[in-house]
């Protein structure tokens, strides 16, 4: 999955150099490809989705007193994914390191910001390309047809898997022993879309996980989600909690990744 490479092209500027925004979208570009050369992920995860909405929630939803529980369901199924999905960078990372592609990649002319940037960026929208044709198929299911209320839950999503990349992109420079970064991802992807009202409400929920269930990322994503796509409005608190989620694990994954390549750790 990260064995790919990427070609920094010649700028025609008369230094000779990229600007900073096109090595930031080619470092972007390299993890995107990633997903293309993988198919049968997006294969899987896409019937594994199919599956989750079209038999376990008519099922489910049966069983459950809720009003409108299936097109709840429905919007949390998506936005689960995403941030399952958004943690798939933390392994790219992880292995690069142990197979020593690191070592290359730090020797292209890109600094190390850009680097960081480039990597989060990739992961992001390599998260949402998955994404898209499950939201796709909920949008036709449910008819959701406002295009305002459509490009506000994408972006939702979108901040969503940035700072879900962020996180992963923590554990995966923070845990050194691959059979402990395995247990912790894994554990920590169940948390963040388990322990959340992506696909039970709040009081359907066990009590053990009520007091903790409103304040996870995926929480404040599916309220917004759910509130713009159904309700057409601005959930602007959960939306602040989202954006302030994005900024720590962003800012925390770049800080701790920076002063790790820095301090030759991967050497």
């Amino acid at each position: 999955m990260s064995s790919s490479t990427i070609q920094v092209k010649a700028s025609t500027s008369p230094v000779g150099q990229v600007s900073t925004s096109g090595l930031v979208w080619q470092m972007a570009r390299r993890d995107i490809l990633t997903l293309f050369r993988t198919p049968w992920i997006i294969i899987s995860r896409s019937m594994a989705f199919i599956i989750q909405l079209f038999v376990f929630a008519y099922f489910i939803s049966g069983l459950v007193n809720y009003p409108g529980f299936f097109e709840y369901y429905a919007v949390g199924s998506v936005v689960a994914m995403v941030a399952s999905i958004s943690f798939i960078i933390g392994y790219d990372i992880f292995e690069e390191a142990e197979e020593g592609l690191l070592d290359y990649l730090l020797t292209l002319p890109v600094s190390r910001r850009q680097f960081i940037i480039g990597r989060a960026l990739g992961g992001a929208v390599r998260s949402m390309i998955y994404i898209i044709p499950m939201f796709i198929i909920v949008a036709l299911l449910e008819k959701f047809v406002n295009p305002v209320s459509i490009i506000a839950a994408v972006l939702d999503l979108f901040l969503l898997a940035f700072g879900v990349t962020g996180l992963s992109i923590t554990m995966a420079v923070t845990v050194r022993s691959a059979n402990r970064f395995d247990v912790t991802l894994a554990l920590l992807d169940l948390a963040v879309t388990r322990v959340s009202t992506a696909l039970y409400p709040l009081t359907k929920l066990p009590l053990y996980v009520r007091p903790i269930a409103p304040y996870s990322p995926v929480t404040f994503a599916s309220t917004t989600v759910y509130d713009a796509l159904v309700l057409t409005s601005l959930n602007a608190a959960d939306l602040a909690g989202l954006i302030a989620f994005v900024a720590v694990f962003i800012v925390l994954g770049a800080t701790i990744y920076f002063r790790r390549l820095e301090g030759g750790v991967y050497a």
